[in-house]
């Protein structure tokens, strides 16, 4: 899991790190952080590597472009992250709400409510959001399931489409696979292909279109089945 620390107090900033680590109980294989000095080069990092976090701990009151601002510039890319506020003022809580915060942790800190907001956090994503993950070359990887297009195997390789053009792919099985990827959301329309609805672009008897163009086989043996569930996924909108 991506975890960006962004505060301008050096101090603060390495306090937070060390919390991260206890909420993930020291397994660095698990997570990742990464920290900034300035909503600025935040903001610059996310240029180049576009929701790249699933977590942000942001401090409000930074020079430049401060917490509120930076929030405001990664919700408008990116609807599923979720963002923490740090902050010594309190009363600035009802403008961090305005782009959807998670929760907000007071200065200075009281370290068992702080992880406690750490670990809230984490178990969201987990359990509300939908994430998948997978290793590769001794790497944890973790997606929100919104992000991914559709999932193939071939041979004992699984190959993982995101909304973002990107391909990533590991050795795994699709039944594996289609039970992380659980619910009306995603179909099986092949005995190797995994698709999200939401990424639905054109549905026809045989095949689908997906919104960056892909076209994929619907094979005879899932045919009625993907039918009935793209049905059920229509009315559900």
């Amino acid at each position: 899991m991506n975890i960006a620390i962004c505060d301008d107090d050096r101090l603060m900033s390495g306090q937070v790190e060390k919390l991260v680590d206890q909420v993930f109980h020291g397994e660095t294989n698990k997570y990742n952080t990464e920290v900034f000095f300035s909503g600025d080069a935040l903001l610059a990092f996310l240029t180049e590597q576009p929701n790249f976090f699933h977590i942000y701990l942001l401090d409000i009151e930074m020079a430049g472009t401060d917490g509120l601002e930076t929030a405001a510039q990664i919700r408008k890319a990116d609807s599923d992250a979720v963002i923490i506020f740090m902050t010594s003022h309190a009363e600035l809580m009802s403008e961090a709400f305005e782009v959807l915060a998670f929760q907000f942790i007071v200065k200075p800190f009281d370290q068992e409510k702080a992880l406690g907001i750490l670990s809230s956090a984490i178990r969201y994503l987990q359990k509300r959001k939908g994430v998948f993950q997978f290793v590769a070359q001794k790497k944890i990887y973790t997606f929100f399931l919104s992000q991914i297009s559709f999932i193939e195997s071939s041979g004992r390789k699984i190959f993982l489409h995101t909304t973002e053009g990107e391909t990533y792919e590991y050795y795994g099985t699709l039944k594996d696979a289609r039970e992380q990827a659980k619910g009306i959301f995603f179909a099986q329309i092949h005995n190797s292909i995994i698709i999200n609805l939401e990424q639905l672009r054109t549905v026809e008897s045989n095949f689908v279109y997906l919104k960056e163009d892909e076209k994929l086989p619907i094979s005879k043996k899932f045919h009625a089945s993907f039918h009935e569930q793209f049905q059920q996924f229509v009315l559900s909108r």
